[in-house]
């Protein structure tokens, strides 16, 4: 099986929803860290263009903009990643 990306967009300085992001995407490591990549992005980069995210914090699950603007709750994001195929 494949790992499932998680693109995180935080902005700089950080918003409490950045700190947030942050904060659950190291429980999201620490109990799924063999199936999971995570990739940080912080302040504007072409990813974000590409992507068409105008706001910080944003989640990219996958290929899917999933969450933008706000930091989800960590059953949202498990939610999330199971639709993508966690198991």
């Amino acid at each position: 099986m494949s790992k499932i990306k998680i693109e995180a967009f935080v902005s700089v300085p950080p918003c409490s929803g950045g700190v947030a992001v942050k904060r659950l995407l190291k429980r999201i490591e620490s109990e799924y860290g063999d199936q999971v990549e995570i990739v940080m992005h912080t302040g504007r980069c072409p990813e974000m263009e590409e992507q068409h995210i105008t706001n910080a914090p944003a989640l990219v699950i996958g290929d899917l903009v999933k969450f933008v603007g706000l930091a989800p709750s960590y059953e949202s994001l498990v939610g999330a990643l199971r639709e993508a195929g966690l198991e």
